[in-house]
């Protein structure tokens, strides 16, 4: 296979943020963390580069080292009671890596995670008695947690399952009317929030295959029509993956997310964003089953 120029210059820069006693920090000076650890580990496993793979058979033993007995995942070697929803993307890498154990614990950890219910409120425009998974246990259900989830189920074959199924329903019932998803609440007293393009991108994501067009239609609208306002690393990345992943067009995004990761220099570049828009540009659908 024949790799692009921008990709090994891209793989190379990606590798190099491993450190030498595993791992990848979010910057260049920072220890070693669980989100850019398995983010790089997805960007770099496949594109056929040896610099590539290299490193991510090292990241590949640092993160099954950072798996708990539970089969949760910690942030990092000191916080290994803080990583829930990173379970999530473990169980994903887990699964391409050919890591069955690995992934079924994780899997195993995430079915039992529940986020709270309580009785519906008035003023608050969602229903809170449908089950989604929390950043932390013992509270309320957030969108990404949930979105992450449902990714990891799909991808490992679980998607039929009913916590699945809760948690198609928990993002479609947090879907702003107009279109987009905030990090939670889709509005309070009649009055919509914000929705941002990193979550819309990845709700999206979690969603393909798994429900009508119609259902997200304004979501991919809102994410078409401001699409020139969008100038982040990460929410370009997150927004062509998810125009994509429902077949709509995102060439000029591709454009500006390429330029954007050509220009930061190594001391602000964000380990994670990076990898992100490494994985938006493949046009690799790591996150679809």
């Amino acid at each position: 296979m024949t790799v692009p120029p921008e990709t090994t210059a891209f793989i190379k820069r990606l590798a190099s943020f491993a450190l030498p006693g595993g791992g990848v920090p979010y910057y260049r000076g920072g220890g070693p963390s669980a989100e850019p650890t398995l983010l790089a580990l997805l960007a770099l496993s496949a594109p056929g580069s040896p610099a590539g793979g290299e490193a991510a058979k090292s990241l590949l033993a640092w993160v099954s080292g950072l798996q708990n007995g539970d089969g949760s995942l910690g942030l990092n070697p000191s916080h290994r009671d803080q990583g829930l929803w990173l379970t999530a993307l473990a169980a994903v890498v887990f699964e391409r890596c050919g890591l069955a154990g690995p992934r079924d614990r994780a899997l195993t950890f995430l079915s039992s995670v529940c986020s709270v219910t309580v009785a519906n409120t008035p003023g608050v425009r969602q229903d809170n008695g449908i089950v989604g998974w929390p950043w932390v246990s013992g509270t309320f259900g957030w969108v990404e947690p949930t979105a992450w989830s449902v990714i990891a189920l799909s991808v490992c074959g679980r998607g039929g399952e009913a916590r699945a199924a809760e948690g198609v329903r928990f993002l479609l019932d947090r879907q702003i009317p107009s279109g987009g998803w905030n990090y939670g609440n889709p509005g309070i007293n009649d009055r919509e929030l914000l929705p941002f393009w990193d979550t819309t991108g990845l709700a999206l994501v979690a969603l393909g295959g798994r429900t009508e067009a119609g259902r997200v239609r304004a979501s991919l609208d809102f994410l078409e029509t401001n699409q020139e306002k969008i100038a982040s690393l990460c929410g370009l990345a997150w927004t062509v993956m998810g125009l994509e992943t429902w077949g709509r067009e995102a060439a000029r995004l591709r454009q500006r997310l390429l330029g954007v990761m050509n220009a930061p220099p190594d001391d602000g570049l964000n380990a994670a964003y990076f990898a992100a828009g490494m994985l938006a540009l493949s046009g690799r659908k790591v996150f679809a089953p």
